[in-house]
């Protein structure tokens, strides 16, 4: 630990068998999974429609690009404060609007059942706009005279978005995905701290927030060093496998 008045001591694997067995690691792992599974249709597809909506628009989409990009520019802190206040059930802008119509909120952060979609939804909000940004950089590749060929022999929207732009998008598509594995867990840092601390019973915490409290919370450098290498493995594994079955799929010449 970080007291300096207790002599070091080898333990061997014993901080690994501590860390594995025990509940709150558990918890963070299975969470870890549910961010990710919940990062990549809501960080990954779903900016796709939007970015291929605005670059369809030309120059007249550059306000919606202003418009989706600038919750990035504000701060995680920031964000997390004023998204406490909304979601509050005590005053709250999203409770005062939906009882004006009736509706009665719980508490979607004191309620474990859907305290952890509430931070991932957070988070998306905060990134949405530079995924957004991404794909708009890969779509400035095509050539619209391209789409209206394609147009002419009379292909429909969604074969147009099929044949010529998916495939084309792909690099970004990529990119994306794999970004968002590796920065998901930080990404919900912020707001996990600011808005639960890991609660309510373990139910926001994920590994990289785990890491944390072993660290700097519990003081236990030990514990905290096995979940970072454990940590660093499973993201290393994860994308390796990404890019073994998708990178090889991606065409990245003109």
């Amino acid at each position: 630990n970080l007291n300096p008045d207790i002599p070091r001591q080898f333990v061997g694997r014993q901080n690994y068998r501590d860390v594995l067995t025990s509940s709150l690691f558990g918890a963070a792992l299975v969470n870890t999974a549910l961010y990710l599974l919940g990062a990549i249709p809501l960080k990954v597809v779903l900016p796709i429609p939007v970015a291929i909506f605005i670059w369809s628009l030309g120059r007249r989409g550059e306000i919606y690009r202003v418009i989706v990009f600038l919750p990035t520019l504000i701060s995680f802190v920031a964000a997390a404060v004023v998204w406490a206040w909304l979601l509050s059930p005590l005053g709250g802008y999203l409770a005062v609007c939906l009882e004006l119509v009736g509706i009665r909120t719980v508490g979607l952060l004191s309620n474990a059942d859907t305290a952890l979609w509430t931070i991932l939804g957070i988070a998306t909000w905060k990134v949405f706009g530079f995924h957004v940004l991404l794909y708009l950089s890969g779509l400035s590749r095509i050539d619209h005279s391209l789409v209206e060929a394609m147009r002419i022999d009379g292909a429909s929207d969604a074969r147009i978005v099929r044949d010529l732009i998916l495939p084309m998008l792909g690099p970004s598509i990529v990119l994306v995905l794999v970004t968002t594995t590796i920065f998901t867990m930080q990404q919900v840092f912020t707001p996990i701290d600011v808005l639960t601390k890991g609660g309510p019973s373990n139910s926001t915490t994920n590994l990289f927030y785990t890491t944390y409290q072993y660290s700097f919370v519990n003081f236990n450098v030990g514990h905290g060093a096995a979940a970072t290498v454990m940590l660093f493995m499973l993201v290393f594994v994860v994308v390796v496998v990404k890019f073994r079955l998708i990178d090889r799929r991606v065409h990245y010449k003109d």
